[in-house]
């Protein structure tokens, strides 16, 4: 029984189970939508030049210059779509992925209905090599799989002379197995190197105690913040006060609490790929083309629900607007941890917290 359970997995969500598979879902489309630019590129640019070759051509390739041209105009069609829209429309990827694979099986059925007193090729090369193209379930790929070659052997028995309809069947019923028990080892692979692959990014970006991006990853996207914002950009400085006393008199899983729950606070207002654990209590979190005048209202409010918990956060911010010339990305930085340190020196200046009287 586990073992058919393994086996179902794989098919149905390539090996990596439901949950991982739909937490993956995001980085396949974007991986889609990525191939589908380079593959509709590359099939526009061949219809394109069989539609050129066609024109002077008096052979057979003269009898389909129509329909070269009509899968050129569909393949940019699907170009400009992945482009310009899917990139904002992204569950809308994997329909035009099966767009694309529709196309290559129905150019492969057609090519192999020319002659009918010969066996079919061109469906089945496309039969094999389509599924593997993208990433997707198993389940659906081996589904188009399946309705192609019923389609295809429909039409053979109907318009091929008996024998070689025979074997164009035997063939495709053949090489339709093949393709789905390709199609599930591969997808496997594929969608398992995708699953390590970006958790190796995640643990080379996350501080793992409070699951927001580390120090490395700050460094690393510092200067792309600029390049963001159109209007303005924020920049929010956080740090723990007490940390090192609270270590001492509660331990350290004291500590890690605190700082997780500043963590949290800060995620929930500006978002976890935005917010950053740079030092052992330090926190600084962007904000792009956001509404400066409501800030000091939100980092009362984050204070508030820290203080309610026993935690008590200096906070700092600067703004810049978005001008002609280049932002200075160290200066901002510099000065929300100005405004930080003198949010500090109130907290301590008040007697209870100030460190001379312990």
């Amino acid at each position: 029984m586990p073992s058919i359970h393994k086996l179902w997995d794989l098919f149905l969500y390539a090996g990596v189970g439901k949950e991982e598979y739909h937490k993956l879902l995001p980085d396949i489309r974007k991986e889609n939508c990525m191939l589908l630019k380079v593959f509709s590129r590359i099939a526009a640019t061949m219809f394109f030049l069989l539609f050129v070759a066609s024109i002077h051509s008096n052979g057979f390739a003269a009898k389909n210059s129509t329909t070269y041209l009509i899968c050129a105009i569909a393949m940019l069609m699907i170009l400009f779509f992945s482009y310009f829209i899917l990139l904002k429309h992204q569950a809308l990827v994997t329909l035009f992925v099966y767009l694309f694979e529709i196309l290559l099986y129905l150019f492969g059925i057609h090519i192999s209905m020319l002659h009918t007193e010969k066996p079919a090729v061109s469906a089945v090369a496309f039969l094999l090599v389509s599924p593997l193209l993208f990433y997707d379930r198993p389940v659906r790929l081996s589904a188009l799989i399946a309705v192609v070659v019923a389609i295809f052997c429909r039409i053979v028995v109907s318009f091929k002379v008996p024998d070689v309809a025979e074997t164009d069947v035997w063939n495709m019923i053949t090489f339709g197995i093949v393709a789905v028990a390709t199609t599930v080892f591969i997808m496997s692979i594929k969608i398992r190197t995708l699953s390590q692959s970006l958790q190796i990014v995640y643990l080379s970006q996350t501080d793992l105690l409070t699951g927001v991006k580390n120090r490395n990853h700050y460094e690393n996207q510092l200067k792309e913040y600029p390049k963001l914002c159109t209007s303005n950009l924020t920049c929010v400085y956080a740090d723990v006060n007490g940390l090192h006393e609270m270590n001492n008199r509660d331990g350290h899983h004291a500590g890690d609490k605190m700082l997780c729950e500043v963590a949290d606070t800060m995620k929930q207002s500006f978002g976890p790929e935005h917010t950053y654990r740079i030092g052992g209590d330090e926190f600084v979190a962007f904000r792009v083309d956001g509404r400066p005048d409501n800030l000091p209202y939100e980092i009362d409010q984050m204070k508030r629900a820290l203080d309610k918990k026993g935690y008590h956060v200096s906070f700092g911010f600067a703004v810049r607007e978005k001008a002609q010339g280049s932002m200075n990305i160290n200066e901002l930085v510099n000065e929300a941890e100005g405004s930080m340190f003198a949010d500090k020196r109130e907290f301590y200046s008040q007697s209870k917290y100030d460190r001379r009287n312990r």
